[in-house]
């Protein structure tokens, strides 16, 4: 005669989890910013990179709705997004924001507002050139404002 065993073995996982060690928080988080600081200039380079391809991009565009061009412009700047906390610039991370949410409702409704599109690019550059320093918000207050216009 047999008889059957179950066995449930206990997962090394959760044993691991309850041990102490590791890095402590403070030096996790010097050795995560020395990190960010070391792609900081790669970074600040992409940015510029997708600006000017940006520029590049909206300059092609006609004067009428283009939903392919609108698009490639979202692919751009949404790309970006991310690089302005890293690269000492985290205002250009809300104007990429703002433009995407702009782009969102243009083409949702079929419209085409080139100076919308034109001045959210404009401030990007602005921005990027600002870095930290103060003012950043009242221009993303305005970008939000005019992304606003477009959101009904």
């Amino acid at each position: 005669m047999s008889s059957v065993r179950f066995v449930f073995p206990k997962p090394r996982l959760a044993k691991l989890l309850k041990m102490p060690g590791g890095l402590p928080v403070a030096e996790a988080l010097e050795r995560a910013q020395a990190n960010l600081e070391m792609i900081r200039p790669t970074c600040l380079a992409e940015l510029q990179a997708l600006l000017e391809l940006t520029e590049a991009r909206l300059e092609a565009m006609g004067q009428e709705f283009d939903d392919e061009g609108m698009a490639d412009l979202y692919a751009i700047a949404v790309r970006g997004i991310g690089g302005g906390e890293v690269s000492g610039a985290p205002s250009v991370d809300l104007a990429l924001t703002s433009l995407c949410d702009l782009l969102d409702h243009l083409r949702t409704t079929k419209r085409y507002d080139r100076a919308a599109i034109a001045v959210h690019v404009q401030s990007w550059r602005m921005l990027m050139a600002m870095g930290r320093q103060p003012g950043a918000s009242k221009v993303i207050e305005g970008l939000r404002q005019v992304s606003a216009r477009y959101a009904a």
